[in-house]
């Protein structure tokens, strides 16, 4: 492991990932007509995030992660918080679903699971994903599609550091 003994500062860092797509011209966004990558896409957009993560000069120690793919269909299934996990220098992730469903048939998304992330060099425990209220002005089908956005929180148990708690969300706009 990569954990230091002796902490005086913290670096976090805060990113929207955009569930691995890069600067593919996706559907949801209103600026192209993607709604599917292959793997090798999402594989080599992780990677740019991983490269940038492990060479960093100032590295980061807790990175607060939004539009997380960890099974959905438009990423090609892959885990993304797992592969990140596996290819950075974090020791301990949590995670929270934001959108989560067997089939979305809008643009023929498919299956999706997406949501926030913390990723951190420490051991993280208590952790809570906490449910912020759905949007009022949608007719109950179109709330059962929709997003239940959320806040990730969990106590970071970072050396002489004592009840530091993290939280993460991605609101929306």
């Amino acid at each position: 492991t990569n954990t230091p003994n002796e902490v005086n500062k913290l670096n976090v860092m805060t990113w929207n990932i955009r569930y691995g797509a890069g600067r593919i011209p996706w559907f949801e966004d209103s600026c192209g007509d993607r709604v599917h990558m292959t793997q090798s896409e999402v594989q080599s957009n992780l990677q740019g995030i991983v490269s940038f993560l492990n060479n960093s000069e100032d590295s980061i120690d807790i990175l607060l992660l939004q539009e997380v793919d960890v099974s959905s269909k438009r990423s090609a299934y892959m885990d993304q918080l797992q592969y990140l996990l596996d290819n950075t220098y974090f020791n301990y992730g949590a995670y929270g679903s934001m959108w989560q469903s067997d089939f979305i048939p809008s643009g023929g998304l498919g299956k999706v699971d997406v949501g926030v992330a913390i990723l951190s060099r420490w051991k993280l425990s208590d952790l809570e994903r906490i449910q912020l209220p759905l949007r009022e002005d949608q007719p109950s089908y179109e709330k059962y599609f929709y997003l239940r956005r959320c806040i990730v929180k969990a106590k970071l148990n970072v050396p002489n550091w004592d009840d530091l708690y993290i939280v993460n969300i991605h609101a929306a706009s």
